[in-house]
């Protein structure tokens, strides 16, 4: 039988249509289902068989991820998977994160990069981080990283002072962070800019002038009204246009 679990979304994906909450997606004992298979958002097991519990579009990509890509912006939060969460409090050895979720993150003094050095900068209440979701089990509270496998920082960690940081719903963080998408690709090539995508609904942003920052983040937002590829031919126009 197939195993089930918790994965970062990615890969190509493949529309499977549209289901409602009850609905029969998947029969785990079925020869279609050979292969190691991951639940995402809006799904759930009962012994064999895996139904929907929201509405929307069922995809899968080429990972074996199912998931419904839905209207949401409560983020739950999936093993694996990267967020931009802000700094609550320091609580002992710890850090209490907000990532959007129904419960607050920890984030060790420990995971990151260079710990053990007296150095390591302390971070402020109200202070950006992209971290990586190391524990997200149901009855347990999300542990994030800020470290690789090999204790390294790879990207993540605190963000600079200086950006911009903005919600969209959920299924606009999947559609710029799809493989097939290239809004980010244009949008560097108009200005020079760092965008960080959180898995959780949150953006950050930041280029050298804040009039280039909110452009960005208006091009992105886009995608809330528009398909990827509707955002994709409009955001030279729009871009353009916002700055004059």
């Amino acid at each position: 039988m197939p195993r089930m679990n918790s994965f970062h979304i990615g890969g190509r994906i493949e529309s499977l249509g549209v289901v409602l909450p009850g609905d029969k997606v998947l029969q785990l004992d079925s020869e279609d289902c050979t292969k190691e298979i991951f639940l995402g958002p809006g799904l759930r097991r009962h012994e064999s068989i895996v139904y929907a519990t929201r509405s929307g579009p069922l995809k899968k990509t080429s990972q074996n991820i199912y998931y419904i890509d839905n209207y949401q912006r409560r983020y739950t939060p999936l093993q694996g998977q990267f967020v931009v969460g802000i700094v609550y409090k320091k609580k002992g050895d710890n850090y209490i994160i907000d990532i959007g979720g129904s419960e607050y993150a920890l984030l060790s003094l420990l995971c990151f990069e260079n710990a053990p050095k007296k150095a390591r900068k302390e971070m402020r209440p109200g202070e950006l981080v992209f971290g990586q979701l190391l524990v997200a089990e149901r009855d347990m509270e999300p542990e994030l990283v800020c470290l690789d496998v090999c204790n390294n920082a790879v990207g993540i960690g605190p963000l600079p002072e200086g950006g911009l940081m903005f919600t969209v719903p959920l299924h606009v963080t999947r559609e710029i962070l799809d493989p097939q998408s290239t809004l980010l690709k244009k949008l560097s090539s108009l200005v020079e800019c760092t965008v960080v995508v959180g898995s959780n609904g949150r953006v950050w942003v930041a280029a050298q002038e804040q009039r280039h920052m909110l452009a960005i983040m208006n091009c992105l937002k886009l995608l809330e009204v528009m398909t990827k590829q509707e955002a994709e031919q409009n955001v030279y126009r729009y871009f353009k246009k916002f700055l004059h």
